[in-house]
């Protein structure tokens, strides 16, 4: 259950992130080079939030696949036994 709900969250805290990005990027297009700092952090925070967001699908995945192996060892044991 706490997968689920950690997965849900990182999901609603990369939405979030991404659309302060798509509005600092919105608010600052006009002048579009390196040196505007408001349109580089709106794409900053536009790569972060799809980290979090690819972070929120693959962390439970990866916890189902520790916990599969250890629970076929363990009924695997008690059937030697």
């Amino acid at each position: 259950m706490k997968n689920k709900e950690m997965a849900r969250m990182l999901k609603w805290v990369a939405m979030v992130v991404i659309a302060v990005g798509i509005v600092c990027c919105v608010l600052n297009i006009a002048q579009f080079n390196d040196q505007n700092l408001g349109l580089m952090i709106g794409i900053g925070f536009l790569i972060g939030g799809a980290q979090i967001m690819l972070f929120g699908v693959v962390a439970p995945l990866m916890q189902k696949n520790q916990e599969s192996p250890a629970s076929a060892s363990q009924s695997g044991s008690e059937e030697l036994a």
